[in-house]
């Protein structure tokens, strides 16, 4: 009897066990369930928290600016050559320096060309002599001709003495007309170098600041080297030349402009389009014109050849 009352209490305890065993594992698949309900919902208002962002993003518009890249220049500058070649004799300027028009900037070592000149000055002094021998001569044949024609028509002389006065006034006529040829030859050779003379100093063209100087005595100067750069710092402007074909059809003259600076990046200039050059030239495969914009103001950081970006507002309807 007793061995059957410990069957059934044991029995009573399995019992037990199993209902709490089942609760316990239908309490985790109601946390499951929980769960994968959240989940799913946190997915959905994801998704759609996306879907009203992105709704609610403004329009991407297109911008309708022409956009290009252009380099400071001052309106008046001068960028000067030595006309003749030779050895530097003198510098006279610094860079920085500022100068007056026609002030003396470089000298050529002149030494040959003032022999030049010095050499067809003699070739026109005798020129001019043979053509003073040459009227003198003239003038005595002349006189001797008229002379012989007296006599002739006195009877006092011979044909042939007649004749022979003839040919030696023709002759010195002919002599004296070649002098003269002479001497006007000489004389422009001497102009020549005069002018060649006078090429071997450099005067400033234009009131302006030196801002480029390449050069040092004893050096040699080859024609058409650029030696000197004189800028007029009153007034600038901005030029590019990368604007197509296909920009510049949607730029006009008068257009706003903004500009800015790749050195200076916190200042920005406004600006207007002032000219449009009508010829086209190719460059790195594309036909490109060239503008020219006038800033409305000018910021004393800025330099010659300064690179700076332009924003032109085009009045043309933008076509993508």
């Amino acid at each position: 009897m007793n061995s059957n009352k410990q069957t059934g209490e044991k029995a009573g305890i399995n019992w037990e066990a199993g209902f709490v065993t089942g609760r316990f594992f239908r309490g985790r698949r109601l946390l499951a369930l929980l769960l994968l309900a959240v989940s799913l919902t946190g997915i959905w208002w994801l998704i759609q928290g996306r879907q009203n962002k992105q709704a609610e993003l403004p329009p991407v518009k297109a911008d309708e600016r022409v956009l290009a890249e252009g380099i400071i220049f001052p309106v008046r500058y001068a960028q000067m050559v030595m006309p003749v070649d030779g050895t530097i004799g003198e510098v006279l300027v610094k860079e920085g320096e500022r100068v007056k028009a026609g002030q003396p900037l470089i000298g050529l070592v002149r030494r040959d060309y003032q022999a030049r000149v010095g050499s067809a000055g003699a070739d026109v002094s005798r020129a001019a002599a043979v053509v003073e021998q040459a009227r003198v001569n003239v003038a005595d044949t002349e006189r001797e001709l008229a002379r012989q024609l007296h006599l002739d028509q006195a009877g006092a002389t011979s044909r042939q003495q007649l004749d022979q006065a003839r040919t030696a006034a023709e002759r010195s006529r002919a002599a004296l007309a070649q002098a003269e040829a002479d001497l006007k030859t000489q004389e422009s050779l001497l102009v020549e170098a005069e002018s060649l003379l006078d090429k071997t100093e450099l005067r400033a063209p234009i009131d302006g600041t030196v801002a480029y100087l390449d050069v040092k005595i004893g050096e040699h100067a080859a024609g058409g080297t650029v030696l000197v750069r004189i800028a007029d710092e009153t007034a600038w402007e901005v030029r590019s030349d990368d604007l197509t074909e296909l920009m510049i059809a949607r730029v006009r003259p008068g257009d706003p402009v903004l500009l800015t600076f790749d050195g200076i990046p916190d200042l920005e200039i406004p600006g207007r389009v002032r000219f449009i050059r009508p010829y086209g030239e190719k460059k790195r495969g594309d036909i490109t014109y060239t503008v020219t914009i006038d800033p409305d103001r000018w910021d004393e950081r800025l330099r010659w050849n300064m690179t700076a970006q332009l924003a032109i507002s085009s009045l043309v309807p933008y076509q993508p």
